[in-house]
């Protein structure tokens, strides 16, 4: 800033200052100029007049007539005639003035020769001290403008340090909280948002160690009862519990693969930035998929009505096994949140390009404001921890994460009251990548 300053008053004075003050003086040197040129028809006034002009005010100046003969000189040195080309330019323009020097041309007149004078005298100097005094005005105002200025960036800054040093020690409420509309106002918004989901994560976490906790304790309780009957030697009891530990241990084997899943899911995303997570493609027919998601069903659950309804002649996909993932998590979960019967359907797309699987239920349905969140890690719209709707919250968190590896999409409809559908889009083909598959 200092050095723009300066150079503004450099500027200033060069092409405005110094024209200004020289050009004052330019009319009253073209008046002396006719003067002596008159009088070069009186040599001994001329040469007195040039001697008094040199002694009072300093000005060299030299008298010729047109064809270069000096008529009068008052210098130590006569002044050089012109030459050809500055003659024709001076009868042109009648006057020429530079920095400190001029030549002039006088007027023309019946019956007398050409004549003009070349003059050499001091410029007017630019005022040194009006200079200074505008600089050091234009830095004191610089400074009474950079002052608030810089504070007015430096003081949120240092605010948001204090902010961002207060959550890196722990204190997860630390926002910024500003309605500033510029890039310092962004700059917080941003560390709110990213403080936001950092303490969702958090959240999230301590979640996750109380519902697998909570999920644990049942089964690890059964197996506990079912070996003190087997010390007492009352292994009809035990017989009793064997069903239930079974059903447990299944429980307990689909939570362990959700949270491993994610777990591998995140951190294949984690280290690639947005890149996807590693496949392994391969071709597998999409009935056989629904098919076995189905049979899986009524397997676990034959209590429960499955209506399904999808062709024969359904498309073969190129897809990582752990697909599979996708329509048993779904199947459960409209299991969980429905008495009525489950529908599965399958269907190639119309475009001809797609596979498209829809689960739909008949259940309780998901809150409009619950609808975004529910393929976030951890979430449950039902907060309860109850066998009937228990869970962790990664089943549809997987579901999501699988999907999108395989370039797909999943939507989801829903009604309160009225059951809930959910519609997988996966491509038929896929850029295959020599990776390691993921643990199904």
């Amino acid at each position: 800033m200092i050095a723009l300053a300066a150079g503004a008053a450099f500027l200033v004075g060069r092409y405005s200052l110094r024209p200004a003050l020289d050009g004052p003086a330019r009319p009253s040197s073209t008046w002396i100029a006719w003067h002596m040129a008159e009088l070069a028809d009186h040599p001994e006034q001329l040469r007195a007049e040039l001697a008094d002009l040199k002694k009072r005010v300093g000005i060299d100046l030299s008298v010729y007539d047109v064809s270069g003969r000096l008529l009068g000189s008052n210098g130590d040195t006569e002044l050089p005639p012109l030459t050809d080309q500055e003659l024709d330019r001076l009868r042109r323009e009648r006057n020429v003035f530079g920095r400190g020097w001029g030549q002039v041309m006088e007027p023309s007149r019946a019956g007398y020769p050409g004549r003009y004078v070349v003059l050499r005298y001091r410029g007017p100097e630019l005022p040194v001290s009006l200079l200074a005094k505008q600089f050091g005005v234009a830095l004191l105002v610089l400074a009474v403008v950079s002052i608030p200025l810089a504070r007015s960036v430096t003081a949120p800054l240092a605010g948001l340090s204090k902010l961002v040093r207060r959550f890196g020690t722990g204190d997860l409420s630390a926002r910024f909280r500003s309605r500033r509309k510029d890039e310092i106002g962004a700059l917080g918004r941003a560390f709110d948002d990213m403080a936001d989901r950092i303490a969702a994560l958090r959240r999230s976490e301590k979640e996750l160690l109380a519902n697998v906790s909570h999920e644990l304790r049942t089964p690890l309780a059964r197996i506990r009862l079912a070996l003190e009957l087997v010390t007492d030697g009352d292994r009809d009891k035990v017989s009793s519990y064997l069903t239930d530990i079974s059903e447990d241990l299944a429980e307990l084997e689909r939570l362990l693969d959700d949270v491993m899943s994610a777990a591998r899911l995140d951190l294949a995303r984690d280290s690639g930035g947005d890149a996807l997570p590693p496949l392994h493609f391969e071709a597998i027919a999409g009935r056989t998929l629904v098919a076995a998601a189905a049979a899986r069903f009524s397997v676990r659950y034959p209590e429960r009505v499955l209506e399904t309804e999808f062709p024969d002649d359904l498309p073969t996909l190129e897809a990582d096994p752990v697909v599979r993932r996708v329509f048993d998590n779904l199947l459960d979960n409209a299991r969980k949140f429905s008495e009525a019967p489950v529908e599965l359907s399958a269907r190639r797309s119309a475009d001809g390009a797609h596979f498209v699987v829809a689960v739909k239920d008949r259940g309780i349905g998901i809150a409009e404001q619950d609808q975004p969140r529910i393929f976030e890690p951890f979430f449950r719209s039902d907060p309860s921890r109850t066998r009937a709707t228990g869970g962790v919250g990664l089943g549809l968190a997987v579901v999501r994460r699988i999907v999108e590896a395989h370039q797909g999409t999943i939507e989801v409809e829903s009604d309160l009251g009225r059951g809930t559908r959910f519609v997988v889009t996966l491509p038929l083909t896929q850029a295959a990548n020599a990776a390691p598959p993921l643990a199904s």
